[in-house]
């Protein structure tokens, strides 16, 4: 069986992926876990001194024990509170492992489901915010060389870019998609135009 789940993991890397990153969280989640647990405590004391003389304080804060368990349970895992407390009067052990798989199903795995839902979400929206930006830079370079007389068809050699980016028409084009005239002129410089006298429209 070991086998086999070793080579489920080789076959799907996204698996493999996720585990790593719940055990990287595995430190963050304990302590945040530590935090509250000392956050319920106080509380837990708190409300067994104010409630000490009451009926409130029989039925929920009888021991800081008992207080404890009504602030996680009620207070903040209220679905899964009468499960825990049934199995808790049978064994201790039970309403802990049960608990447990609260902590790593629900609060650690869920959650890094979001995460990866919203990463995904990130990454395509970069994607579609790149597409447009290089289809709106596109369109604009067309219409530029639509005014000196070159199509996207033509050959364009080194001084058309010289004269198109030096007119006050390619400036503010540049100004408008946000384009860097002199790293431009050094790209194409040194790259584009690297030991070739013209380039394509698609070069660019």
């Amino acid at each position: 069986r070991m086998v086999r789940l070793v080579r489920l993991l080789r076959a799907v890397p996204e698996l493999m992926v996720l585990l790593k990153g719940v055990a990287v969280s595995c430190r963050s989640v304990f302590w945040t876990l530590c935090l509250l647990l000392i956050l319920i405590y106080v509380f837990a004391v708190a409300f067994k001194l104010i409630t000490a003389n009451n009926s409130l304080g029989e039925t929920y804060f009888k021991t800081v024990p008992t207080a404890m368990a009504t602030l996680l349970l009620p207070g903040l895992l209220p679905d899964v509170a009468d499960p825990v407390f049934d199995m808790g009067r049978v064994h201790f052990f039970y309403a802990a492992l049960f608990l447990g798989f609260i902590v790593l199903g629900t609060i650690t795995v869920m959650n890094m489901l979001i995460g990866v839902m919203v990463e995904g979400v990130n990454a395509v929206a970069i994607v579609e915010r790149e597409a447009l930006s290089i289809a709106f830079v596109k369109s604009e370079l067309e219409n530029l060389l639509k005014i000196f007389g070159k199509t996207t068809a033509d050959q364009i050699v080194e001084e058309d870019l010289d004269s198109v980016f030096m007119s006050s028409a390619g400036a503010v084009v540049a100004e408008r998609v946000g384009l860097d005239m002199v790293g431009f002129a050094e790209v194409a410089q040194f790259h584009l135009f690297n030991g070739r006298k013209a380039v394509s429209f698609m070069d660019l």
